[in-house]
């Protein structure tokens, strides 16, 4: 599924792929920027965590997840002392 989710920092807004895989035992979501990288995150006690090794801000997270539960762009999070 496509999701549209806000980086935190600039506000820019970025077109993710996220679809459904089993990554080493967890099942979880495999997050694909257009450029083709990607990493995998897992929701864990309420919150999405990254499952892969791969560093991605908190707050870059947040938004995922919320992007992938369905909820408003305008409940992401944006930083706004940097805009």
């Amino acid at each position: 599924m496509q999701i549209e989710v806000k980086e935190p920092g600039t506000g820019v807004l970025l077109l993710l792929d996220a679809k459904s895989e089993n990554y080493q035992g967890k099942h979880g979501m495999r997050i694909r920027y257009p450029n083709g990288a990607s990493f995998f995150i897992v929701a864990q006690s309420g919150a999405w965590r990254s499952a892969d090794h791969h560093h991605v801000a908190p707050r870059f997270l947040i938004n995922i997840g919320m992007a992938i539960e369905g909820r408003k762009l305008t409940e992401q999070l944006v930083d706004q002392s940097n805009i």
